[in-house]
């Protein structure tokens, strides 16, 4: 008996040791929670919301199945653009949706507009202030290596007897305009190319980029560019078009179902093998390890920066934060669930994530309405603190800047050409993945941003990539993992998934391993006790 008491008393801190990681990188946790998953499905335990997992896999793959890429233009060479096949990559996209014209004045203005033959045309004046563009550029970058000799290549027509180009390599060194050649190769096409030489500073290049020298032209027509490491330009080879594979796609949606799956069978035996309030301390230090990461950030920083902590962006810093003190309340209770609270306000404040500001209010409800008889004693203290934070704005941050502001703008264009992707493709949508394509090939009438990496809203996302089979998927999840929480009374975890849904309103974060797998383990934890 002593031998199993001690082994026991090992296994229960080795679980708060890995649980003490999720705050900090919720990835390594996963990987090992799901190891301890197959572990204990191997030894033949009864899987929990298997069937709502599955059915979320099957419903997504099949959803990706009958996805449309027909949004992207038809990708042929004319004639005169002699192609080949070679090892040698073309790492620029002949989608040029971020083509843009520059000048001093008025900057960079994306205004090409798609034509025929895999051409983008661009006027020479700026449409809104008539000024003549100095520069025409793609604002991408690609790498150099010193000493090594590169050729910026593309092909181009116009509408006038003469347009004299010269193209510029800029790199961190500045610009650096080099001898261009113009090859006729068709009535009214030619190639335009140059070489450049790398030197030491020079670790990346912003191409295509060349400089207006005049002409009798209105507008220019650039299709097909190319960069290479060569003296000399070689026949084009197709680059990038930003298009997933139907097996990353499903990669990602299966593998966020099977992970998922797999966390909540091991989530269950660490809550089975470690006390409750051990478990909730061990999340507990790990915001804490956490917070001081984050704010030794901010000091480094400066006054009014955003910092993410260990998180690929702050928005993931504010929105985990929040995620992990309904972790801490769900296994530990009121008593450090409100000490997670303040923990998870003060990560919040660094991040300046405003979304999840609104969760927490929302988490700090649920977990003051759980006090009983000092419901009102504690509610009434938050509205205090809120009164105070009105009257001293300046406390908030950037918290305190709910206006309809720029940011608030460009969401509601994401959501509205993700509304437009899911009714063109309401079944499987675009592909996942493809949403930041679609919206530069679709962008709205004074489009805010460009490029979004995603459409800043839970549902919208899904349907715009994954159409409705997606969304239905994750619904299914969504409501196995409640009905399971409802049977067992866990009011909290269900109060956590209240506010993880309210971070995806304007957001999208909840496959994020700070958010996602939070989730996961509260609802393990609901799942390691009996049904009432």
């Amino acid at each position: 008996m002593g031998g199993a008491g001690r082994q026991g008393g090992l296994l229960s801190r080795w679980a708060g040791l890995g649980l003490a990681l999720l705050p900090l990188q919720a990835p390594w946790f996963a990987a090992l929670a799901a190891l301890v998953g197959l572990w204990r499905l191997l030894h033949s335990r009864k899987p929990y919301l298997g069937w709502a997992f599955l059915g979320m896999a099957l419903l997504g793959t099949v959803g990706q199945g009958l996805s449309s890429q027909g949004f992207v233009p038809t990708l042929s060479p004319p004639d005169y653009v002699t192609t080949a096949k070679s090892d040698r990559p073309n790492p620029i996209s002949p989608i040029l949706h971020g083509f843009l014209g520059w000048n001093h004045e008025d900057g960079g203005q994306r205004i090409a507009q798609r034509v025929a033959q895999g051409f983008w045309r661009i006027p020479r004046h700026n449409p809104k202030t008539g000024r003549e563009f100095s520069e025409f550029l793609e604002d991408r970058w690609y790498p150099l290596e010193p000493g090594q000799t590169y050729t910026q290549s593309f092909y181009l027509r116009h509408d006038g007897t003469q347009a004299r180009l010269t193209i510029t390599f800029f790199t961190q060194r500045g610009h650096h305009p080099v001898p261009t050649q113009m090859e006729p190769v068709a009535p009214g096409v030619w190639r335009v190319w140059a070489r450049y030489t790398a030197q030491e500073g020079d670790g990346a290049v912003r191409a295509i980029d060349f400089l207006n020298e005049g002409g009798d032209f209105t507008y220019l027509e650039v299709g097909w560019p190319q960069l290479e490491r060569a003296p000399t330009p070689s026949p084009y080879r197709m680059g990038p078009t930003g298009l997933r594979e139907l097996g990353w796609r499903l990669q990602w949606w299966v593998g966020a179902a099977l992970m998922g799956f797999l966390v909540l069978q091991g989530g269950v035996w660490l809550c089975q093998q470690t006390p409750a309030p051990t478990a909730a301390l061990a999340v507990l230090v790990g915001m804490l390890a956490h917070l001081g990461y984050a704010g030794w950030q901010w000091l480094e920083a400066g006054e009014g920066a955003r910092v993410a902590g260990l998180t690929p962006q702050p928005n993931f810093l504010g929105h985990g934060a929040v995620a992990a003190a309904g972790l801490v309340w769900v296994l530990g209770g009121r008593r450090l669930g409100g000490v997670a609270l303040a923990v998870a306000t003060l990560t919040l404040w660094l991040s300046g994530s405003r979304t999840a500001f609104w969760a927490l209010l929302l988490l700090g409800l649920g977990w003051g309405w759980s006090l009983g008889r000092y419901r009102w004693a504690a509610l009434g203290m938050g509205g205090l603190l809120a009164g105070v934070a009105l009257a001293e704005p300046g406390l908030l941050g950037r918290l305190a800047q709910v206006a309809f502001d720029h940011s608030a703008q460009a969401r509601l264009q994401f959501w509205q050409v993700a509304w437009q992707a899911f009714r063109e493709h309401p079944l499987g949508g675009v592909g996942f993945g493809h949403f930041p394509l679609y919206f530069d090939l679709h962008p709205p009438s004074g489009a805010i941003e460009y490029t979004p990496g995603h459409a800043h809203n839970l549902g919208l996302h899904l349907l715009a990539e994954g159409g409705l089979l997606s969304l239905l998927g994750l619904g299914l999840w969504l409501a196995g993992g409640a009905r399971a929480l409802v049977a067992r009374r866990a009011w909290p975890a269900l109060v956590l998934l209240g506010a993880i849904l309210l971070l995806n309103t304007t957001d999208f974060t909840f496959f994020s391993a700070w958010v996602y797998y939070p989730l996961i383990l509260a609802t393990a934890s609901a799942l390691a006790q009996r049904p009432h």
